[in-house]
């Protein structure tokens, strides 16, 4: 692809990094069509939004020096971009961290920006039982990319969590059994709710949640595997 194309910027964000006060970056384009997806917009990347340019996210965040801990960078997929690196070199010249979410789906491109020291943290989202992901991503795909971006995260030891949305029909508690002994070692697994208000697939908005007592009770069980916690309940405040 060309120069990775930014289709929004969150100005102030104290949730999508937890602990930091961060901007967030939109970039535009997925290799994947998940269809509980949330960001459709950007999946589809249908062009009617006009990009950011560059140089007005840098004049941005130079403007809020002092103010702002860091920036998210996520999309879409943002490691589908070859110059993704170029952004995490321009954002850290700024003085800030980077925040990257994945898929995981390109494990060499994900190694790359870790050694050069180009992101300080790392969300990985995980989507169902390896054998299902093809079919959830509606491409082929070598799942084998899945498990090595898993253990290149851990491994390096930097900030980061691998995140699920439990989404019925695809992630039940045997798929989050399978997740959590995958990424043993972890820091932490996040189970997120699914929430059916904006869906690239239509038809996913019928889809009723699981409660948040049954997901609070499977965080409890899946900790003794790994470090487990909930985000976006219903009661606010309840795990986030």
């Amino acid at each position: 692809m060309g120069r990775a194309e930014i289709r929004g910027v969150l100005p102030l964000s104290m949730i999508d990094w937890p602990g930091k006060i961060c901007a967030v970056v939109f970039l535009a384009g997925c290799n994947f069509r998940c269809p509980y997806c949330h960001n459709p917009e950007l999946v589809e990347d249908s062009g009617k939004e006009e990009p950011v340019a560059w140089e007005d996210l840098v004049a941005y965040i130079e403007s809020r020096a002092g103010w702002i801990d860091g920036v998210c960078i996520t999309g879409g997929e943002p490691t589908i971009h070859a110059d993704l690196p170029a952004l995490c070199r321009r954002l850290k010249g700024l003085g800030v961290e980077v925040k990257l979410d994945t898929n995981g789906s390109r494990p060499r491109a994900l190694r790359r920006l870790m050694e050069e020291g180009l992101v300080d943290c790392v969300a990985m989202d995980l989507k169902t039982s390896l054998d299902r992901y093809p079919a959830l991503a509606g491409r082929p795909l070598d799942v084998r990319a899945i498990r090595e971006s898993a253990e290149t995260i851990i491994s390096w030891g930097g900030e980061h969590e691998f995140r699920c949305t439990v989404v019925p029909g695809w992630v039940g508690y045997q798929e989050l059994q399978e997740l959590a002994r995958m990424v043993r070692g972890a820091r932490r697994l996040v189970l997120q709710q699914f929430r059916p208000e904006h869906t690239l697939d239509p038809a996913y908005q019928g889809v009723v949640p699981y409660p948040d007592e049954q997901l609070l009770s499977w965080s409890e069980e899946l900790s003794a595997l790994v470090p487990t916690r909930v985000r976006g309940l219903a009661a606010m405040g309840v795990g986030n």
